[in-house]
């Protein structure tokens, strides 16, 4: 066959004959995959293709005469499993911008106010009527048409009553008179002020109750000036004016803005599906009776549940458990993918010979990998990788199997892309400047993100970061993420500032920025 490469296409041109057809796709299909990373850079696929192919080498050296050192190289066996991942280590920031890169924004869909609690508003809203649609009293009191000479003695008859919801009152003010009016009421149209009740005192009274007024007469008894306690229509909102922006989150106190300007329905983005698994032999059920040998109880899926749960992900569904082997993971696998638009399995992506997952995104499901490894710590083994499914474009985030490191790279990585997805228009958490309650004297050949309680005393002028089991952050021990509500990002070992460790003060520990996950 002849082949080619025109932009970023593998061009082949096959014989005419079917039996040469055939022959000579078979010959060259079995490297199609590795031809076509090559052309698109696939540099991850590249690199894990190219460390299956190569052998391990043992290094012989002896020295020559004109001072040259030559390397002997013997192979090993054919299938021993790699010593060393062929995913290379990446920054944070770099990881961030890869899965923002990939990740879309979901569906905008059509939806009642009534079901809106935390969606994102997906389009500017603009007030279809003012509010007030009329002119209103602020206060409980009497609506008046002030005199013009204000040296009048300020008595004023009173007519008639206006109660919020109530009949209009028909017959326009003139001088000297007045209504009973209640607080959002509508104002007869020739009232010019309100006074509220306290500086009003009854000059005369009926001798019998009429319309349930027994007031005659009031006198003003403080100062009153032109509209006084109204407001005017179009004095909350004007008719036409923005009163919510695309990408804002819609709480309670929008959503009655939103009712409050005439809206029923508006524009949001739909929330993803997510489906969670995990993965490996030795776990049981979270209702199990006892841990059986060598058994522990699954608590990461309900850890990740919940945590979907309270960012408001309507849709998370448990995907079950994979045992290690390829049959197991391949199945439980290909059901997620089928229900969800993320996938988050934890366990199986790490350097175990039962850490399968890798290997069965890219052969099974032709998923491309964009990382295996991250410069963090805990959750160095995360994994983010995409594939199609029905024609469909599928997010997957292989977490670790130790629950701090599967959590904490949850808060890191799954939360900023899911905010992302659904529209949020600052996905990333805030990030404030605390103070550790303790030094820290050893710091990480990575960065640490070190799980702490934040707190206030009037000792300090930044919040106190008081560090969760400050002497075992193991990333197996769950203790030590307790009550988290904040990560504190450490340096590791070779970034930091010469000066890091002599910022300690009164006391307490050096001052971090912290990233907020709740208070």
């Amino acid at each position: 066959p002849v082949c080619g490469v025109y932009q970023q296409t593998l061009i082949i041109n096959l014989p005419g004959s079917i039996k040469g057809c055939v022959e000579c796709l078979d010959f060259v299909y079995p490297v199609l995959r590795h031809a076509t990373d090559l052309i698109q850079n696939r540099r991850v696929e590249v690199a894990m293709i190219h460390s299956t192919m190569q052998p391990k080498t043992n290094r012989k050296h002896h020295s020559c005469g004109e001072h040259h050192h030559h390397q002997h190289v013997e192979s090993t066996m054919k299938g021993e499993r790699l010593r060393q991942s062929p995913f290379p280590m990446i920054s944070m920031d770099d990881a961030m911008k890869i899965i923002f890169e990939q990740a879309y924004k979901m569906s905008i869909i059509d939806k009642p106010l009534t079901e809106c609690l935390n969606y994102i508003c997906a389009e500017d809203i603009y007030a279809k009527e003012p509010f007030p649609p009329f002119r209103a009293s602020i206060k409980d009191g009497y609506a008046i048409r002030l005199y013009s000479d204000r040296s009048h003695e300020q008595i004023y008859e009173v007519i008639g009553r206006s109660d919020a919801g109530g009949d209009d009152i028909n017959t326009p003010l003139i001088e000297g008179q007045c209504v009973v009016i209640n607080t959002g009421a509508k104002l007869p149209d020739t009232a010019n002020a309100v006074i509220q009740i306290e500086d009003t005192q009854v000059h005369e009274r009926h001798a019998t109750k009429q319309n349930g007024l027994d007031e005659k007469s009031i006198r003003i008894v403080s100062d009153c000036s032109l509209n006084q306690d109204i407001r005017d229509i179009g004095d909350d909102v004007q008719m036409g004016e923005l009163v919510l922006q695309k990408n804002v989150p819609l709480g309670p106190a929008e959503l009655g803005l939103l009712v409050t300007v005439g809206l029923q329905t508006i524009h949001v983005y739909d929330k993803p599906r997510v489906v969670v698994l995990s993965t490996g032999n030795e776990l049981m059920p979270i209702d199990a009776p006892s841990t059986a040998s060598g058994k522990i109880r699954d608590s990461n899926k309900i850890m990740l549940m919940s945590a979907l749960k309270d960012l408001n992900i309507q849709h998370a569904i448990d995907g079950g458990t994979a045992k290690d082997d390829e049959t197991s993971a391949i199945q439980t696998l290909e059901s997620a993918f089928e229900l969800a638009d993320i996938v988050i399995s934890t366990g199986g992506v790490s350097m175990g010979d039962k850490d399968l997952i890798k290997s069965i995104l890219t052969n099974r499901f032709n998923a491309t990998i964009h990382f295996g490894r991250l410069q963090m710590k805990p959750g160095k083994p995360t994994t983010f990788a995409t594939c199609e499914v029905n024609g469909k474009k599928k997010l997957f985030f292989g977490l670790p199997g130790n629950p701090v490191s599967a959590l904490v790279s949850y808060w890191l990585l799954v939360v900023p892309t899911l905010k992302h997805m659904m529209g949020h228009i600052e996905p990333h958490h805030p990030i404030i400047r605390v103070q550790l309650n303790q030094p820290i004297d050893y710091l990480d050949l990575r960065p640490e993100y070190i799980r702490v309680i934040i707190e206030w005393s009037t000792k300090s002028s930044v919040p106190i970061a008081r560090i969760v089991s400050p002497d075992n952050q193991c990333s197996s021990r769950l203790l030590s993420a307790r009550r988290c509500t904040g990560l504190v990002r450490l340096p590791s070992k070779t970034d930091a500032d010469p000066s890091f460790f002599n910022t300690k003060q009164d006391g307490y520990g050096q001052q971090v920025d912290c990233l907020l996950l709740s208070l």
